[in-house]
């Protein structure tokens, strides 16, 4: 079984295809988004500064803002990509050096507790055999003076998540297992978040039940991955900042026709199709409605004038008007009082059908065990189907188009 890592797992459930090409193909690219360069910067920066306090040495502000702009000007490279126009490299430089600053006088001298480890790595199996294995880097783990071991990590994103979303997070849960692991003979271990953009520390803790049902889930998406032979994309707002664009079939149409000069962007054969498919569904709704008017004004005339049969130039319309019995939907409430009766009186057999749609959903979301998924599974067939479904372009996909085509 390979090594997996929180970041892996991350990666598959945000998009199987994005981990095939990253961690199965092995495709590298060397691109990175500012942010992530970003945090990179504050990380090493505060690591230095970490290392300078266990040889009792307390780093100034101002030499660590230093070292922060040195190692800022060496790492920087032209890949780094910056997706908002209205920032610089030089923007987000400044925005780190003020998550440094705040960091700084929130905490020096960096004497509440002892430094264990920075940037330190841990190798630790899930389940009591060793076969599934996990790695993880700790930002910082500390022991405070009444002996807790506190596991820390930095934040240098813009959104602040809630308590329970903490309370929820997988890599620090991994972390503490992975101290539990190590050092088995430690009792109190603090999870903590800094997050630095808004100067707030979020704090949590696992019991012993929620790290062995985390264990659990980690190795039920491990088996899931590990077996898995298709690798589906998911389209989210991340995919701006994926490093895939020309190989998922989600993005790769519009890197292609982002990079073509306006001529040829619009008489590019996929743009052409899509436009046309969309005029033509535009008429087809307006007709729909035109046909719904004449349609409840044919039905209004039968009855005022009380006929059955419309005669028009060429053809004629029928007017049928009838009841029909109609029974409350499944998920009305009145459904399931009803379904009761049906049940209780031996008559449910007599009604009841196979919803395959139901059944398809539940044998893809894998709703049921395994072994009456593979049951089921000897009466499915796969095949191929294609359809079509039309959508407007998005803000940012649309901004990219209009920022290449006036480039040229």
């Amino acid at each position: 079984m390979p090594l997996y890592s929180h970041s892996q797992l991350s990666t598959y459930q945000e998009c199987p295809l994005k981990y095939r090409f990253r961690y199965r193909d092995k495709i590298r690219r060397f691109t990175e988004g500012v942010e992530s360069f970003l945090g990179t910067m504050v990380h090493e920066t505060l690591k230095k500064c970490y290392d300078n306090v266990r040889f009792g040495r307390v780093s100034t502000l101002d030499n660590l803002l230093a070292q922060y702009d040195r190692l800022w000007r060496k790492e920087w490279h032209d890949s780094i990509i910056i997706t908002r126009e209205e920032l610089t490299a030089d923007d987000y430089q400044a925005l780190g050096k003020r998550f440094i600053e705040t960091y700084y006088q929130r905490y020096a001298p960096f004497d509440s507790d002892l430094t264990i480890g920075t940037e330190m790595r841990l190798n630790f199996a899930l389940d009591d055999g060793g076969k599934y294995k996990l790695t993880g880097i700790i930002d910082r783990l500390s022991r405070t003076k009444d002996g807790v071991y506190q596991v820390h990590d930095y934040k240098t994103s813009a959104h602040l998540p809630g308590q329970e979303d903490v309370d929820n997070d997988r890599q620090l849960g991994l972390y503490h297992l992975g101290v539990k692991k190590k050092w088995p003979d430690i009792e109190n271990i603090s999870l903590i978040w800094h997050y630095l953009a808004f100067d707030r520390e979020l704090i949590s803790s696992r019991s012993g039940e929620e790290v062995a049902r985390l264990a659990n889930d980690s190795i039920s998406l491990i088996d899931e991955i590990s077996s898995a032979v298709h690798f589906p994309p998911i389209e989210s707002a991340l995919c701006q900042w994926c490093e895939y664009p020309d190989l998922c079939p989600m993005r790769k149409h519009l890197y292609q026709v982002a990079a073509l000069p306006e001529n040829e962007y619009l008489i590019e054969p996929g743009v052409t199709l899509v436009n046309k498919y969309a005029e033509l569904r535009e008429k087809a709704s307006a007709i729909d409605k035109e046909i719904e008017k004449v349609r409840d004004a044919l039905i209004d005339y039968a009855q005022r004038q009380q006929i059955q049969i419309i005669t028009g130039s060429q053809n004629k319309a029928r007017v049928v008007s009838g009841q029909r019995l109609r029974f409350p939907a499944k998920n009305k409430a009145e459904r399931e009082e009803l379904d009761k009766i049906l049940k209780e009186t031996g008559k449910w057999s007599e009604v009841s059908q196979l919803d395959t749609t139901t059944l398809t959903r539940i044998i893809t979301d894998k709703l049921w065990d395994k072994e009456l998924i593979d049951r089921v599974m000897q009466y499915g067939q796969l095949e191929e189907t294609s359809s079509i479904y039309l959508s407007r372009l998005k803000d940012e996909e649309r901004g990219e188009l209009e920022n290449d085509v006036s480039q040229e």
